[in-house]
């Protein structure tokens, strides 16, 4: 799991540190630029303390079901659950799973908990395609800050 979050985190460094380079007008390397870097790398690490799993109530690898408001299949692996107070989560079944998307699904859990290696989504229709929870992760957005001095 550490791994996993590690792995995002280094993911969004990148991601940020390429649209930082994208976006930025070519200039003499100055005070601001150290400014600048220095404050996106301040705001990189204060992300990177704020997404641990159990802020997100994954614990063991386990969502408590009362928390699940919704479940929302984006592709035939990916789903992105929404937990109620706005949080959501990346979960990732263990292979593709033909039509889950498409068709709908049946969740198959054991208890009161959703849980990575142990639940399942059966594909609704014909096929009845059977999948496994490989993992859940914490899910966040980044929005672009807009730069000083500019409406």
């Amino acid at each position: 799991m550490e791994k996993i979050m590690a792995y995002i985190a280094g993911a969004l460094i990148g991601v940020l540190w390429f649209s930082l380079a994208l976006a930025a007008e070519p200039a003499a390397e100055d005070e601001t630029t150290a400014e600048t870097d220095r404050s996106l790398t301040e705001e990189m690490e204060s992300i990177d303390q704020a997404v641990t799993a159990d802020a997100w109530n994954i614990r063991n690898g386990c969502v408590p079901l009362r928390r699940v408001r919704r479940i929302e299949f984006v592709d035939d692996q990916t789903a992105i659950i929404t937990l109620f107070g706005k949080k959501k989560v990346v979960l990732r079944l263990q292979r593709v799973c033909p039509g889950i998307k498409r068709n709908g699904f049946l969740h198959e859990n054991r208890g009161h908990r959703l849980c990575e290696g142990f639940d399942r989504f059966t594909v609704l229709g014909g096929s009845m395609t059977s999948c496994r929870v490989e993992s859940l992760e914490p899910y966040i957005t980044i929005e672009a800050a807009e730069p000083e001095g500019k409406p």
